[in-house]
């Protein structure tokens, strides 16, 4: 019993110190999604801040139709690069569809972890409102291009409804769809 309990303790530790697999990209790197931006002169650990005001989910601006989107990337290395970038894909099912990708420009290439924020446009072909979204962070090099960090979002708003789908044959101009 005695030499179980520290292999279970060390057993339990590896498991939470491990991100969840569905932020976690191949290489390590995790993106949090955060409800507001980082003090700046913040001293501490940026991870249990991160933590803390973690977002899982972002609510539409209606009267512009957008989201206003912001993480804090923690990536396996610094990118080493002048800028990254971001790809965003639509979560349909067990795969991913590719949506639109922009890129960010380091203000510290050097640096592992960076805040960004950004806006995500409603459209018909791109961000919809109650869909789940994965964000990748990209690093070009020698070896091309390969992922950094990953994370998770949900998109909140109201769905566009296109009518009832009840025909009105009484109007004097002939048949109309509600």
């Amino acid at each position: 019993m005695r030499r179980l309990l520290p292999l279970a303790l060390c057993a339990a530790s590896a498991v939470l110190a491990t991100p969840p697999a569905d932020v976690q990209a191949q290489s390590g790197g995790t993106i949090v999604f955060v409800r507001s931006r980082p003090p700046r002169d913040f001293r501490g650990n940026l991870r249990a801040w991160s933590a803390g005001v973690r977002a899982a989910s972002y609510t539409e601006d209606t009267t512009s139709h957008v989201w206003r989107v912001q993480f804090v990337a923690f990536l396996p290395r610094a990118p080493r690069a002048a800028e990254v970038t971001l790809v965003f894909y639509k979560l349909e099912g067990r795969s991913r569809r590719y949506i639109s990708n922009e890129s960010v420009a380091l203000s510290s290439p050097n640096e592992p972890i960076f805040y960004h924020q950004t806006t995500l446009h409603r459209g018909p072909d791109e961000f919809q409102p109650m869909e789940n979204y994965e964000v990748a962070i990209a690093v070009a090099d020698a070896r091309g291009q390969h992922e950094l960090a990953r994370g998770r979002i949900q998109l909140i708003g109201e769905v566009e409804r296109r009518g009832n789908g009840v025909v009105d044959f009484t109007g004097a101009n002939g048949p109309t769809v509600h």
